[in-house]
C-alpha cells in the first residue's frame, strides 16, 4: 500500500484519517489506515488542519457552536471589556450551563477585579474573525478533497491508479503538502445557511455541523464542496479555476449542491 499524499510505502501505518476533522465534529468519515501514512497524518494534521482550525474564524465558530476538540474541549475565545479595557478569555463552563469570563493571560487581574465590583453591567466586545489567507483556506479544503475522492473508489481494484497514480491531481497534492504553488488556489466561498440554522425534515430537528460532496461538471471537473457551520468552500480539484462552478451556480438559480 502507497500513501495518498506523498505515495511512499505506508503499509506499516496504523492511523487512521479523518477526512474532515474530528475537532469539528466528524466520527464517521474516516480512512482506514495506511491510505494515508503515519508521516502525512500527522504533518497534515499540524501544518494544514491545525492552522485553520485555530484561527479566530473558526475558533469563534467552534465556541458558537459548543464543537470540543478531540481532547473534549470547547476552545476558549478573546474578547474586549470595554470597562476595564483589558482582553478577556470566554469558556464554556463544563456543565454546558453559561459561559465564564476571566482577563486573559498577562492582562492586568486587579483592573478586572475593580472593574466588575465598581459596574453592575458591562459590555463585551467579541471579534468573529475574517476568512483566513488563501493558502490556509485551500490547503485544508484540498486536504479534504483529495481524501474525500480516495474514499469514493477504496473498494475499486485499481484506486491507486485513479488517485495515487493520477498526474491530474499532483499539483493540487503538492499544494496541499508543501504549499504549492505560490499563486493562490481559487476557491469559492459563500454562506449557504446560518451558523446555528436548526433544519426539520418533519421527523426531528436538527444542525449541520459539516458536509461534503463531490461535484462533476462540464469538461469533467471535479469539484469538492465542503460546507461548515454553513459556510461553503469549494475548489477545483484538478486545477487553478474555479470559473466552471461559477456558470453552474447561474444555471441552478445559485442552489448549492450540498
Amino acid at each position: 500500500m502507497r500513501c495518498t499524499f506523498c505515495k511512499n510505502n505506508s503499509s506499516s501505518s496504523k492511523s487512521v484519517e479523518h477526512i474532515i476533522p474530528q475537532s469539528l465534529g466528524n466520527t464517521e468519515h474516516v480512512l482506514p489506515p495506511g491510505v494515508v501514512c503515519d508521516g502525512c497524518n500527522k504533518y497534515l494534521f499540524q501544518n494544514v488542519e491545525k492552522p485553520f482550525l485555530d484561527s479566530l474564524f473558526m475558533r469563534y465558530r467552534r465556541f458558537l457552536m459548543k464543537v470540543p476538540s478531540k481532547k473534549k474541549r470547547i476552545p476558549p475565545i478573546d474578547a474586549w471589556h470595554a470597562q476595564s479595557r483589558i482582553k478577556v478569555n470566554l469558556f464554556h463552563n463544563l456543565d454546558d450551563k453559561g459561559i465564564s469570563v476571566g482577563p486573559a493571560e498577562g492582562e492586568d487581574e486587579s483592573k478586572w477585579i475593580h472593574s466588575i465590583m465598581k459596574d453592575s453591567s458591562g459590555t463585551l466586545y467579541v471579534p468573529s474573525g475574517n476568512l483566513p489567507d488563501n493558502n490556509i483556506v485551500t490547503r485544508f479544503i484540498g486536504k479534504i478533497g483529495i481524501e474525500a475522492l480516495a474514499s469514493r473508489v477504496l473498494n475499486l481494484e485499481d484506486w491507486k491508479t485513479e488517485i495515487i497514480d493520477k498526474p491530474e491531481l499532483d499539483e493540487l497534492r503538492d499544494h496541499v503538502r508543501l504549499g504549492f504553488p505560490a499563486t493562490p488556489w481559487p476557491i469559492n466561498y459563500r454562506r449557504i445557511y446560518p451558523t446555528k440554522h436548526v433544519f426539520d425534515d418533519r421527523s426531528e430537528a436538527y444542525q449541520v455541523l459539516h458536509e461534503y460532496d463531490i461535484l462533476v461538471i462540464e469538461a469533467n471537473e471535479y469539484l469538492i464542496i465542503v460546507a461548515i457551520f454553513g459556510d461553503e468552500y469549494t475548489l477545483n480539484l484538478g486545477g487553478r479555476c474555479i470559473n466552471g462552478y461559477e456558470r453552474w451556480l447561474k444555471e441552478n438559480d445559485g442552489k448549492s449542491p450540498l
